[in-house]
């Protein structure tokens, strides 16, 4: 009986100790799961101080952190459509093959030989224009825009075109004599500037006519040059150019008028 009873305790006492051993490795292994949870979680902390704060308490008490909240994700913001490039003007093919575009050009100002035109006088002695500021200017060889070639051909003398005898009309106001007409300031391959002069007869007799032009810088005369004396018909027109000086001469404006009859 005796016997039986040191048995009994000697069982009880190995089963107690294992139980305890089972409960002690059962609580090594949740204290290295939280532990390593512990460090995972303070490793996921952003912010510096909180972090360090989280690995202070390792040393008493493990597991007293929660994990930090993940961020919501932010919508998309839809960016605003671009503007459409506008498409360049249209371009049109030329017989060439090259392309032509269609923007408008801005066209390029006419421009006269001498920068100037020419003018009809009275039977007097003619206005002259009105002249600059410093009327030297027009004559110095430095500011002038225009520079005459070295090499100059012979004087022009140009033909005269006649149309004939024509009929006179009867005119309602008295006409003078002769009319004359004067246009085109300009100079010729020769290099002397000229001026196209139209004398037109206004009298049923035949008559000795004469023209002259007077060629200007500034307002300044430089050279009169003359057409005739010469004979004219009855309702007749004369077409010809007056030659005036050379073009080393600056000229900017010419004035022409009948002098005979």
């Amino acid at each position: 009986m005796l016997r039986q009873s040191l048995l009994l305790g000697v069982a009880g006492m190995a089963f107690a100790g294992a139980s305890a051993a089972q409960q002690r490795g059962q609580s090594r292994d949740d204290l290295l799961d939280a532990l390593t949870r512990h460090i995972q979680i303070c490793g996921e902390l952003t912010d510096t101080q909180s972090r360090l704060a989280c690995y202070d308490r390792l040393q008493t008490q493990v597991g007293g952190v929660t994990a930090p909240a993940q961020p919501t994700p932010t919508p998309l913001q839809a960016q605003p459509a671009a503007p459409p490039p506008q498409a360049p003007p249209p371009t049109m093919m030329g017989s060439s093959g090259s392309s032509i575009s269609a923007t408008p050009l801005s066209p390029q100002p006419l421009g006269v030989p001498g920068g100037g035109a020419a003018t009809l006088g009275s039977g007097g002695a003619g206005s002259p224009l009105p002249a600059t500021q410093d009327p030297d200017a027009a004559f110095d060889p430095r500011t002038a825009g225009y520079r005459p070639p070295d090499s100059m051909g012979p004087r022009p003398q140009p033909q005269l075109r006649r149309t004939g005898p024509r009929p006179v009309p009867n005119f309602s106001t008295p006409q003078p004599l002769v009319t004359l007409g004067a246009s085109n300031l300009t100079y010729g391959d020769s290099r002397y500037w000229q001026v196209s002069v139209t004398l037109t007869s206004n009298t049923r007799n035949p008559i000795n006519t004469q023209a002259e032009c007077t060629f200007m810088n500034a307002g300044r005369p430089v050279s009169t040059d003359y057409l005739g004396p010469i004979m004219i018909q009855p309702g007749e027109q004369i077409t010809t150019e007056l030659i005036g000086p050379p073009t080393t001469s600056y000229i900017d404006s010419s004035n022409c008028k009948v002098v005979s009859p």
